[in-house]
């Protein structure tokens, strides 16, 4: 059985400059070889069906990547993305409760580089495109979107 490596945040530039070739050396090291292992990634969509649900995704998104930035450990993350400083900032307005205002400081551009952003029709050609030659698995959290619009995304994911 394959063991998983996951991580909850990340950039398609990060996973391939850091998280891929110190998971390949890892493997070696333990005389394990890529086949013993499922690389699985969730994925943060933003999607909707018109454009106020797409700024609930957007707001809710970014919300999240915040809360995730404002962690010291993941400023090697937004370094990758030339965003270090942003982590400071997040990191004291976590420590002052300012949760909501934090997702303000997530751009539309530092947003894209986390989230797959677009209509439901297209988002699962997204992820392919941008994660199907670094994972074997992913997991995705759609903020606002209906239970019929992701089972049409899994299943064009899966198919």
């Amino acid at each position: 059985m394959p063991v998983s490596i996951a991580s909850a945040f990340k950039t398609t530039e990060d996973c391939v400059q850091l998280t891929l070739p110190a998971s390949e050396r890892g493997m070696a090291k333990s005389g394990r070889a890529r086949q013993d292992f499922e690389i699985s990634y969730p994925v943060f969509v933003v999607t909707g069906q018109n454009e106020e649900e797409m700024k609930a995704a957007e707001v809710a998104t970014a919300k999240q990547i915040a809360f995730y930035g404002s962690t010291p450990a993941y400023r090697p993350v937004l370094e990758s993305i030339n965003a270090g400083e942003l982590q400071d900032e997040l990191n004291k307005m976590s420590k002052q409760g300012r949760w909501d205002e934090m997702g303000t400081l997530i751009t539309p551009d530092i947003l894209r580089e986390f989230a797959v952003v677009g209509e439901p029709k297209d988002i699962a050609q997204q992820i392919k495109g941008r994660y199907g030659d670094i994972v074997d698995r992913t997991s995705a959290a759609y903020a606002t979107m209906p239970r019929e619009d992701r089972m049409q995304i899994i299943a064009e994911l899966s198919g």
